[in-house]
């Protein structure tokens, strides 16, 4: 059997991905994960656990022995913190990683990137595709995943290895940021509102079509050296996501500011919030990204890998409210 390495799986994108690799019963796994806890439903079920800050170099030592792929999907997904904070976990950790796949002689290295990147480039000429360039923003945690990007897509052919390096947009399911956030947020006295009434397309995946897409690129040999965007094309709106997803805890969004005002709020409180050691409310981040044309075309994903968004919208959403039920 084929082993495979998967970081962070106890996160949303690692933990399905398991499942899914699970259910085809060709793979050995080795998981990482960083916070204490019980992992006695990883072990239970075969797999390998360690214990390891991918931000450590000398905590990931031998972490890729005996792998042939590695799936790299740990990452910093909060929307606030420092550049150094944003570079360390997402650059530092992959450059960490790629010398240790490169060691242990990995075959093919899969990067988890971000959908946010694409938030920047001009579509005045219509969407964009994966032949495009990314844009630097400045906003920490885009900038990080576009120089990993080039970092995995830079190393990997010059040390014997496979790349692919994935593009999901807004992952949904149980436990997504895209589901915490938004809940926890309504639940602040500042309430979730809206950003421009939220009329932009939320661009969503659902965690298993994300993770259908993921094995993909693992099995077909196209995928080898190329970069994917994976959306669902559910043609969902923010305003829509946020209000069916906020009724399942009795809550509604509570109602809109522009989008000049949210980013000079999100600004004024991501540097005075983290002065009293707490989270800001809203972050620059997530205003751009739930205010912005995010759109992209998904044409590479459907046609080179046959990838389908099999989960329908409503069944992501109907997961997601059993989730809440018994959480």
């Amino acid at each position: 059997m084929t082993k495979v390495l998967i970081t962070g799986i106890t996160g949303l994108i690692g933990k399905d991905l398991m499942h899914k690799l699970l259910e085809t019963g060709d793979y050995q796994i080795r998981g990482q994960y960083f916070s204490n806890r019980n992992t006695d439903a990883y072990t239970s079920r075969g797999i390998e656990m360690r214990q390891a800050d991918i931000c450590d170099a000398g905590a990931l030592k031998g972490i890729c022995d005996g792998c042939e792929i590695v799936v790299h999907s740990a990452a910093r997904v909060i929307d606030h913190g420092t550049k150094e904070d944003f570079y360390l976990a997402h650059y530092d950790a992959t450059r960490f990683m790629l010398e240790e796949a490169k060691a242990s002689s990995v075959r093919h290295f899969i990067y988890i990137s971000s959908f946010g990147p694409a938030t920047y480039i001009d579509r005045s000429n219509g969407l964009p595709d994966e032949t495009v360039p990314l844009v630097k923003s400045g906003v920490h945690y885009d900038d990080a995943k576009i120089d990993a990007e080039n970092l995995v897509k830079s190393f990997c052919p010059s040390n014997n290895m496979y790349y692919t390096i994935i593009r999901p947009a807004a992952v949904i399911g149980p436990d997504s940021i895209w589901v915490r956030e938004p809940i926890k947020r309504a639940k602040t006295k500042f309430g979730l509102k809206l950003i421009d009434n939220g009329v932009k397309d939320a661009c969503l995946v659902d965690v298993r079509n994300l993770s259908e897409g993921i094995y993909k690129t693992m099995t077909l040999p196209v995928a080898r050296n190329q970069t994917y965007f994976f959306m669902d094309e559910y043609g969902v709106t923010w305003k829509q996501y946020m209000t069916e997803l906020l009724a399942m805890v009795g809550e509604k969004p509570k109602g809109s500011v522009s989008r000049p005002v949210a980013l000079l709020l999100a600004k004024v409180m991501g540097v005075l919030f983290p002065l009293w050691g707490a989270q800001p409310p809203i972050g620059v981040k997530s205003v751009i990204a739930t205010s912005s044309d995010r759109r992209v075309i998904v044409r590479k994903a459907r046609t080179e890998l046959g990838w389908q968004s099999r989960v329908s919208y409503r069944e992501a959403m109907e997961k997601i409210r059993r989730s809440l039920e018994h959480s």
